[in-house]
């Protein structure tokens, strides 16, 4: 561009800069607050999703561990080769009844 068009977008955009004064200085203009909110919104609502999936698959490993731990202790009673045979008698003792 030449400098005779320049001056011509230059005195074009200052003329317009009165339009957008509002949203250039603080308080931010309604638009602008606007956009941010909706942008802040969004944000929230993908890290509350990602803390939610993160929560969901916390939960699942955990019961994975106890059913592993639930189904090896049951296994361990079960075989009748433990190393403590009391043990097994103190668990059947609950099964008798006192008079």
């Amino acid at each position: 561009m030449n400098t005779n068009q320049d001056k011509k977008w230059e005195a074009l955009l200052a003329l317009s800069a009165s339009t957008f004064a509002g949203e250039s200085t603080l308080p931010y203009g309604f638009i602008t607050s606007m956009l941010a909110q909706l942008r802040l919104e969004q944000q929230q609502e993908r890290q509350l999703g990602r803390l939610c999936w993160r929560a969901i698959l916390a939960s699942l490993a955990a019961l994975m561990v106890a059913a592993g731990i639930t189904i090896s202790v049951h296994r361990h009673f079960n075989q009748g080769d433990d190393f403590d045979p009391g043990m097994r008698g103190l668990i059947q003792m609950e099964n008798v009844q006192a008079s």
